[in-house]
């Protein structure tokens, strides 16, 4: 019987061990700012051990919450140890306002984890700029 608590034990703790493995992947949370019409997401690692990939994901902030995180963007794992930097080129076409930024970790074995959501970025956009940013998507 004390075999089995043991096991029992060691089971409802193994979903806590696999989430403490995923979090030491990207140190801290990611950073973002916004840069001359684009929001600029840095993120480090520490482990990249089974990492395929690093999806980028936004949502807006509505209120006090985000809202819905879309994927917008990806980059290849590189190695351990290594300084990731993606700028996000299309936050202009949405209406301005604040955004937030998370990296999801995509292990070769198809499970993920989220990082921490990073601090807010306000986005100032314009007409101007939306309209000028669909008229050259027109042309790509």
């Amino acid at each position: 019987m004390k075999h089995v608590t043991r096991a029992i034990a060691l089971l409802l703790l193994l979903p806590l061990a696999i989430t403490a493995v995923f979090a030491i992947v990207i140190k801290d949370r990611p950073k973002a700012h916004y840069d001359s019409g684009s929001v600029v997401v840095e993120w480090s690692t520490a482990d990249e051990s089974g990492v395929k990939k690093f999806d980028v994901l936004r949502a807006q902030v509505k209120g006090d919450a985000p809202g819905e995180f879309r994927v917008v963007g990806s980059i290849d794992a590189v190695g351990r140890g290594s300084d990731y930097s993606f700028t996000d080129r299309d936050v202009f076409k949405d209406a301005g306002g604040v955004f937030v930024y998370k990296v999801r970790v995509i292990f070769r074995d198809g499970t993920f984890s989220d990082s921490q959501v990073s601090q807010s970025t306000p986005v100032l956009s314009s007409t101007a700029k939306r309209t000028w940013g669909s008229i050259k998507a027109m042309f790509r």
